[in-house]
């Protein structure tokens, strides 16, 4: 029987960690124990057992209706079923023995579970000096993901009790026909059945070689791989006789970081594999050789800007280097660096540390923000990175924050050890809060602008396990805190720095009118996304919060008398409280923009017409291509592409000539189903572009995120 291990040892161990802090082992039930839409129970093959002699166990499952849990390999999503055993002293449990997936498809996204009911088989193993006459009880912690159109965690404390006999046992007799039929759906092996297979440009065929025996025909087969990171999934895998039996071809994961050696998993087909009404799985193991492919099958190709992990690894490292020069991040950023100058005159033991603590602040923001996001998106939230930048009260919470940031670096007030003060206080040897809430804060500002180099790493980690995905995160902080660690390791490398001097007032208010122009910019995706109303209302919040910062600057400075400081900071705490306090209640009350297919066309571009899934089914099936931008009014680069690519004349007329239908999906506001779009592409980020060709088996292609015309011609010439 086969033994699966789809999944990397230290992932299985984390999973079942987690698993196991959720109830392991609580009271343990005898029966069928039921969860929301799953019904769970432990059940044996014998009714009694002798010792030391192996014997067969089963965690039965009974699905709802089109309610389904998942295989050893969950492939775009899901997770598999876990079982943790506690058994009497001497026991041994072995591994699941996996029966045969069904191929479950929704919203683009494929996954491969059960919605029949099911038998997880496992062989127990007793120890050889159990007395006949006694019982023994099994337990198992038994946890899995049952999901619909959501997703729920679902598991059960379950119990056996067996008697110990001396004699020859017997069969359950109500649950022997279940075991039966349990072992009829795992895979076949040594049944004569032979395989070749092959690798060629991301392609992997292989030929299913019949036996001499067999008389019978294979309609048609599914391949369920059980690496999880090999193949696509979504793609038709074009199964088609040979002279010497079957092949069928599969598009190799672009995320797979080498050469695939060796591919297994089950070959699924209906017509069962030693004839008509026979078993319908059988297990491949096969060796991939450089040779060609036999199937010139056209499939859709996949995004290839990931190559492997540990290629999205080093991806995630440079792209936080990266972030340090975006617009968005550098008013903090120098901020930082204006403290690096100061502190290359204290002793090497302080300034080190206080880059240490920006860097764990920006590590812990990048994993507070990835746990955010992965935890929502769990529970079927359609989310993706920057999300927090289509929330109106998100933006005039942050235009608030860089206004008085800006108020701050001009002089109008000054703070000591107040939360205004992150940026001025951060490098401050007695400030060691401000250097963490430093890094924090420019990881807050910064999650915007990692979509030219980092979209397909972070929709990458976002496929993956909550371990692997928050690796990815992590190396992106890494990335943007490398430099502010080095330079306080290494504080000698800033003594090309001007000492300082008047010129570090200039530099400060400088940086003030950077911090400004921010706020400029969210004030302007805030009218995209919200109306002119809400602009209002944060021209209203930041008049208010202005007031109390002159107000706190005028009279609360340590030179007026202590009853004059203390009334200024408590009218300055009212206005600016209030004024934002105000400003949320009246931005939640907003109603969002209806926004339009854009603009571009208007300028001499292209013409868009607004995405619908409906919209784009009905075009497909006419036979046109279909171009999709998934963009949003608060991606710089969206935007940036907008005017170089998409307002090119030459760019318009290829569309028009080639009867190419343009389609945008604005994101600017949340839209649960362009997220789940996105999703079923494997992206969560955006900009993402996809080209759709002719007539409606048409395959899809992806542009980068990054455009010029000749990329968007190019791609059109391919049709």
């Amino acid at each position: 029987m086969v033994r699966y291990m789809a999944r990397p040892p230290f992932l299985f161990a984390f999973l079942c960690l987690f698993l196991s802090t959720v109830g392991v082992f609580g009271a343990a039930t005898e029966g069928p124990v039921r969860s929301e839409y799953v019904e769970a129970e432990l059940v044996s093959e014998m009714a009694s057992i002798q010792p030391g002699v192996p014997f067969w166990v089963a965690v039965s499952l009974r699905h709802d209706p089109h309610w389904h849990t998942y295989w050893v390999n969950p492939a775009d999503s899901g997770l598999e079923t876990m079982l943790v055993w506690d058994l009497p002293d001497g026991f041994e449990a072995g591994e699941i023995q996996w029966p045969y997936p069904e191929y479950i498809e929704m919203g683009g996204l494929v996954t491969y579970g059960f919605e029949r009911d099911v038998l997880l088989l496992v062989e127990i193993t007793p120890p050889a000096d159990l007395d006949p006459g006694d019982s023994v009880t099994l337990k198992v912690r038994a946890d899995w993901l049952e999901c619909k159109e959501i997703c729920l965690p679902g598991g059960a404390d379950l119990a056996l009790t067996l008697d110990v006999a001396s004699d020859d046992t017997t069969h359950n007799e109500d649950w022997v026909e279940r075991f039966s039929t349990a072992r009829a759906e795992l895979p076949l092996e040594d049944v004569d059945w032979s395989f070749e297979g092959h690798r060629a440009d991301g392609r992997l065929t292989i030929h299913a070689l019949s036996p001499d025996w067999f008389d019978g025909e294979i309609t048609d087969a599914r391949f369920y791989a059980l690496d999880p990171e090999l193949v696509e999934y979504l793609p038709p895998q074009n199964w088609s006789p040979t002279d010497r039996g079957y092949a069928f071809e599969l598009i190799q994961d672009t995320t797979y970081d080498h050469q695939p050696d060796r591919i297994r998993g089950v070959l699924v087909s209906e017509d069962g594999w030693r004839g008509p009404g026979s078993e319908k799985a059988l297990y491949v193991d096969v060796e991939l050789s450089e040779e060609k492919a036999g199937i010139a099958a056209a499939l859709p190709s996949a995004p290839s800007d990931v190559s492997g992990f540990a290629v999205a690894l080093v991806f995630a490292f440079l792209g936080g280097l990266i972030l340090n020069l975006m617009p968005c991040v550098f008013p903090i950023i120098s901020i930082k660096v204006m403290g690096f100058v100061r502190q290359a005159q204290e002793e090497h033991a302080a300034v080190w540390k206080h880059g240490a603590l920006f860097a764990f602040g920006v590590l812990v923001s990048f994993w507070v923000l990835a746990g955010l996001l992965i935890a929502l998106r769990a529970g079927g939230e359609q989310l993706g990175w920057g999300f927090h930048l289509q929330s109106p009260i998100f933006l005039i919470g942050m235009s608030v924050l860089f206004f008085l940031l800006g108020l701050n670096l001009f002089g109008v007030f000054e703070v000591g050890t107040a939360w205004l003060g992150l940026g001025q206080k951060a490098t401050s040897s007695a400030s060691w809060t401000g250097s963490f809430f430093s890094g924090a804060l420019a990881t807050v500002i910064a999650t915007p602008c990692t979509a030219p180099f980092m979209g397909a790493a972070l929709g990458y980690a976002l496929t993956l396990s909550p371990v692997e995905a928050l690796l990815i995160f992590t190396f992106l902080g890494l990335g943007m805190a490398s430099p502010y660690v080095l330079l306080s390791a290494f504080p000698q490398w800033l003594s090309r720095v001007p000492k300082p001097g008047p010129w570090m007032e200039t530099l400060k208010q400088s940086m003030g009118w950077l911090l400004v122009a921010t706020v400029v910019w969210l004030a302007w995706v805030l009218n995209i996304m919200a109306g002119g109303e809400a602009v209002i209302v944060l021209i209203g919040v930041l008049f208010l919060v202005g007031l109390g910062g002159w107000v706190l600057g005028r009279w609360g400075v340590i030179s007026r008398a202590f009853p004059v400081r203390l009334t200024a900071k408590i009218i300055a705490s009212v206005l600016m409280l209030g004024g934002l306090v105000g400003g949320v209640v009246a931005a939640d009350r907003l109603a969002p923009v209806e926004l339009t297919a854009g603009t571009a066309g208007e300028q001499g571009g292209v013409q868009w017409e607004p995405f619908t899934e409906e919209r784009l089914e009905a075009l497909r099936a006419e036979g046109k291509p279909v171009f999709i931008n998934f963009t949003a009014a608060w991606c710089l680069t969206c935007q940036v592409n907008e005017r170089v690519a998409f307002s090119s004349a030459r760019v318009r007329e290829a569309f028009e000539e080639r009867g190419v239908i343009a389609l945008k999906a604005d994101w600017t506001n949340r839209d649960d189903t362009i997220g789940r779009v996105l999703e079923g592409y494997g992206r969560n980020s955006i900009p993402f572009y996809v080209l759709y060709g002719k007539g409606p088996e048409a395959t899809y292609t992806t542009l980068p995120e990054i455009l010029r015309p000749g990329t968007v011609l190019d791609a059109l010439d391919k049709l």
